[in-house]
């Protein structure tokens, strides 16, 4: 009877979608995994060609009871985009640049459009997307919407959620609905709606009333955190934008079909400054003097990654910078309106170092390539570390844990405590910019210990 109902299912996506649709073993087990440690397989693949079949392949899952799944380039790390549900690719035909506004500063997008494909159409006019993740040459738009992902530049432009303007979606029964900023008189005017999208409306209404205290109360201080469904939009002193109370549901609220983002000016001049320390604990207790001096980013790479990226013949050939053999580095950049500037926060990042004695040594560049060089090795820290040879291999169990960057010396101590106590040794990289680290304990999953670890780090950690 599952068969059956899988190739009903199929047949009638066939007949609705104008794009691919496939059910096939081999394309189920392809959208099976994506960048993080799980495997589900799909019921089945929807690559659609436009928004017309977004909303058929909606439709006809509503029909059938089945669940939606959308997708981009699958590089979350906490299996966002595997399940059992009929999987949506954007990223195949719906990753188009549909509108640039040089003047206001915004860009309508589709939700499979590659961050890196977004900035190289919009550099030439001296633009550019605040949020930058390490996977910029495959992270759609789409993706980073339902994360709410930040980057190396957060510190300088916040999350996706800063950036959202507007977005086009469909809901659960395939109806379209626009989510932007809304006036009382407006939110009003949609709560009596008879539609799924008054009803949207309506229960948005009843939780912030109910609930504002709660999550006044409740949420996070600090705002460099992407968990959970951004309620706190709900109750902060400025008019309400729907779309960005969207941000961060990971699809789970509506399928995004096209989206306004936000668009920045590109810095004129930047500088980097790559100072090597012998001891991580070092690096994270000097990161918040070097926050004192207005960075445009500080991110750190351990050993570890160090270790594999001399040992990887594309990314050796960009270890020139590389002073010894340290435990590990911060990228320290400053962006500024001329080299003048940029040159003297550089210099004054130096007299600082030089008073407080942190570092045993630093390599300043300002040449553009060489800092680009340096940024592609930066980013090639997860590529590194999943090439990691033998049988433990770096698992993202614990994913983008932040903290207020003041806490960082103490925070990351604790966490190679625990790890410790579990017999495990893990990389660290990330933005220390706003506190958040990526740690990635060396597990061998193919052994019970391997996953008595795993269950024994994870416990101890959330507990």
């Amino acid at each position: 009877s599952i068969i059956r109902a899988m190739t009903d299912l199929e047949h009638q996506l066939r007949r609705a979608v104008e794009g691919d649709v496939r059910f096939d073993a081999y394309s189920r087990l392809l959208y099976s995994t994506d960048a993080s440690m799980y495997q589900v397989e799909p019921i089945g693949v929807v690559i659609p060609r436009h928004a017309g079949d977004v909303q058929a392949a909606i439709e006809v899952a509503h029909r059938n009871g089945a669940a939606l799944l959308p997708r981009g380039g699958g590089t979350s790390l906490t299996g966002q985009t595997v399940n059992c549900a009929v999987v949506l690719d954007f990223s195949r035909h719906m990753n188009r640049v549909l509108e640039v506004n040089e003047e206001e500063l915004w860009a309508r997008v589709e939700p499979g459009l590659v961050q890196d494909e977004l900035n190289h159409h919009v550099r030439p006019v001296g633009l550019l997307f605040g949020p930058d993740t390490s996977t910029s040459s495959r992270a759609t738009l789409g993706g980073m919407l339902g994360n709410n992902s930040g980057g190396a530049h957060s510190i300088a432009y916040g999350l996706t959620i800063e950036h959202v303007i507007e977005v086009t979606g469909c809901l659960a029964d395939g109806s379209r609905i626009v989510l932007g900023e809304v006036s009382p008189a407006a939110f009003e005017a949609k709560m009596r709606l008879t539609s799924l999208e008054g009803q949207v409306y309506r229960e948005v209404a009843r939780i912030r009333e109910q609930y504002a205290e709660d999550i006044r109360r409740g949420y996070p201080r600090h705002w460099r955190r992407a968990c959970g469904y951004s309620l706190d939009e709900l109750v902060k002193d400025r008019p309400l934008n729907m779309a960005r109370l969207v941000v961060g549901s990971e699809g789970t609220l509506l399928t995004i079909v096209e989206a306004k983002m936000r668009l920045v000016r590109r810095p004129r001049h930047t500088a980097l400054d790559v100072i090597h320390y012998h001891d991580i604990q070092e690096a994270l207790e000097s990161s918040q003097t070097i926050l004192e001096t207005g960075p445009y980013a500080v991110e750190l790479t351990d050993r570890m990654i160090l270790d594999l990226a001399r040992g990887n013949i594309e990314q050796s050939k960009r270890m020139g910078f590389v002073e010894g053999d340290p435990a590990a580095i911060l990228i320290v950049e400053y962006a500024g309106e001329s080299e003048a500037e940029v040159t003297g926060k550089v210099e004054a990042l130096e007299a600082r170092r030089a008073q407080g004695r942190f570092g045993y040594a630093s390599h300043i560049a300002y040449d553009a390539a060489e800092q680009q060089s340096i940024w592609k090795l930066r980013k090639a820290g997860l590529g590194l570390l999943l090439g990691t040879r033998g049988d433990s291999k770096p698992i993202a169990f614990i994913e983008d844990t932040a903290v207020d960057p003041k806490h960082l010396a103490e925070f990351i101590p604790r966490f190679r405590d625990i790890m410790a106590r579990h017999g495990a040794e893990g990389a660290y990289y990330g933005h220390c910019s706003v506190g958040c680290i990526h740690i990635r304990p060396l597990i061998n999953l193919k052994t019970e210990r391997g996953l008595e670890q795993v269950e024994a780090i994870a416990t101890e950690i959330f507990d």
